[in-house]
């Protein structure tokens, strides 16, 4: 069936809906590769990030709405300039499709700040004078009052409206569209929040057949150690695995020791409060949660990109700290990886005397308080630490070596040097440097699932990287392409290609095989990599204290990632040419038409 999507051109205060052309949802099902067909047709790289003819793409594929979901969001970054995509937790996707559309596009500006809402065929642009300054939790709270909690919203906070550069969408007052780019072109468009409630069931063809599935993957979900894991402690699971392979790194990457490890470990976050879950609906591995308040206020819970990130990277060094400090970027609208970088970026630029302004200091909680709160304040002078890590590195000489960044994107703080899937991740991924674009995190798992290409018995071997990192990518592109959980397929390894085809067979009526589903993730990955291409994306690398300086203690000590050698497979193995350029032929080979 076509995908249908609904324009919203914001100048002019226009809503439209149409049908994409049926090939679409042919070869790129929706969510994640609808948009990245959209944004090949309409955005050229002529058309600019900040340029109002940018598009913002909201996108749930086919399972969102019937099963455990999410939402991706697409648009061109202002961060990378180059082709960017987040995805977030909970129920907006579903309610999206449920209203009736596969994919949300705003387009242009809005003379005015605005929030829309949506139900069903009815959309209304309204003023959002009242939301201003709102952080997203009290935006959320507020349109829901006045809406009601059958509506699911999603919005920018404070940071976003003041113009950070890696300001993040917030769904529901409690899920991050990951990683950074989209929010800043949302405040851009002028719109703080988006409301939509989806009254009518998705369609499923074989109900049977679709609960069978289901109840395949429930069961491996009730007896799986990783998914116990994963309730009890969320993406923190994997912080002592991180830790004794050396992937936890010091003081922007420095060292690897730290005094306060074990103060802050996984089980010293997990104790410091009564939590409740704030899984989605339906899904028996609620990894998500939230510590709770006397006064019944959700504070949340940190993944682990905030524990390495603001634990280990910046050096705060009591769980109450990290939990703030994590709690304070969702409530403003900040993606925690890149502030975790840009704080520690700032650290040493002060420490190496490049910077005498300031008082950011390793593990001064009271100084990144500060800080993330002028994030959140409008400034008569534009504060440099929003520009983010990549734009700050082109101001202070020499700190290009240590600025933690792929392409301008900031990278998490899973050191690439302690882990070669996670260096040639960081170093590929169109989007920037983010490993999570393919949601590379078997590395942690003790005994990785049957279906994967290999199991390695050493992860610092670059033996079986590459296959395992590129089954990775095309999984993760056919799981947001389908609009399925990507925390439950590939963060904590819940569901088998297998049973991925059998929930596309019953809901869209058709049969699926596991190479079909491989194809479509293919051919998502290489038109992203052609945008990136198209909208002028560097070399792929990674900065020279990750390629140069090895760690000097840890388990990590002494090792490097052997790009080259990785690099030359990974191009080989994709088919791309020797600077990784996808060709005419393979676009051609693919069933990928571009526009003249």
């Amino acid at each position: 069936m076509p995908l249908q999507a609904l324009r919203v051109a914001l100048t002019d205060q226009r809503v439209m809906t149409e049908y994409l052309p049926a090939e679409v949802e042919q070869r790129f099902l929706g969510g994640r590769g609808a948009a990245a067909w959209l944004l090949a047709r309409w955005v050229p790289s002529k058309i600019g990030p900040l340029a109002p003819a940018n598009l913002l793409i909201f996108s749930a594929g086919p399972l969102a709405g019937v099963t455990f979901g999410g939402l991706t969001v697409t648009t061109r970054s202002p961060i990378t300039n180059s082709v960017s995509h987040g995805w977030a937790s909970g129920r907006w996707g579903a309610h999206l499709r449920r209203a009736g559309y596969d994919l949300l596009i705003l387009e242009g500006q809005s003379p005015d700040w605005c929030w829309i809402r949506i139900d069903g065929s009815q959309v209304d642009i309204l003023p959002a004078t009242r939301l201003l300054g709102l952080d997203t939790q009290a935006t959320n709270q507020a349109l829901r009052r006045d809406l009601g909690d059958e509506y699911a919203v999603l919005c920018i906070g404070p940071a976003g409206e003041a113009g950070v550069a890696y300001s993040a969408i917030v769904a529901e007052g409690a899920f991050a569209v990951e990683p950074a780019g989209a929010g800043a072109i949302m405040a851009r468009k002028r719109v703080k929040a988006i409301a939509v409630r989806g009254a009518h069931p998705c369609p499923v063809a074989d109900r049977q057949r679709l609960d069978q599935a289901l109840e395949s993957i429930n069961r491996r979900i009730a007896a799986s150690d990783v998914a116990a894991g994963f309730r009890q402690y969320g993406s923190l699971y994997y912080a002592q695995r991180a830790e004794e392979l050396g992937a936890l790194s010091a003081r922007n990457g420095q060292s690897h020791t730290v005094s306060h490890a074990s103060a802050i470990s996984r089980t010293a976050l997990a104790q410091r409060g009564r939590r409740e879950s704030r899984g989605c609906e339906g899904c028996l591995l609620a990894c998500h949660s939230a510590y709770i308040r006397k006064n019944g206020e959700p504070v949340a819970y940190p993944d682990l990109e905030a524990l390495a990130g603001f634990g280990w990277r910046c050096g705060l060094s009591a769980p109450d700290a990290i939990i703030l400090v994590n709690d304070l970027c969702l409530r403003l609208g900040l993606d925690v990886s890149e502030t975790s970088a840009a704080l520690a970026f700032v650290m040493e630029c002060r420490e190496r005397g490049l910077i005498h302004a300031g008082n950011l200091a390793w593990g001064d909680l009271e100084s990144v308080v500060g800080a993330l709160r002028r994030l959140g304040q409008r400034q008569e002078k534009r504060d440099i630490l929003s520009l983010g890590v990549g734009e700050m590195q082109e101001v202070y000489y020499g700190s290009s070596a240590f600025a933690p960044q792929v392409r301008q994107l900031a990278f998490p703080a899973l050191d690439p040097r302690a882990l070669p899937e996670i260096a040639l991740a960081d170093a590929t991924a169109p989007i920037g440097g983010d490993y999570r674009y393919a949601m590379i995190y078997e590395p942690f798992l003790v005994e990785p699932p049957v279906w994967l290409p290999t199991d390695p018995s050493n992860p610092h071997s670059i033996q079986g990287v590459v296959p395992r990192l590129i089954w990775h990518e095309r999984f993760a592109a056919a799981v947001d392409a389908a609009g399925l959980c990507r925390r439950l397929a590939l963060l904590a390894y819940q569901i088998a290609p297998a049973e991925l085809n059998e929930l596309l067979a019953a809901t869209l009526g058709r049969s699926f095989t596991s190479v079909d589903v491989a194809k479509i993730g293919e051919r998502i990955v290489t038109l992203e990599r052609w945008l990136a291409v198209q909208y002028g994306a560097g070399r792929d690398t990674l900065p020279h204290r990750w390629t140069e300086e090895p760690l000097e203690d840890g388990p990590a000590a002494g090792k490097l990632p052997l790009l080259n050698d990785m690099l030359a497979e990974y191009y080989r193995r994709h088919g791309w040419d020797e600077q990784g350029r996808p060709s005419e032929a393979r676009l051609t080979e693919l069933g990928i038409t571009l526009p003249a």
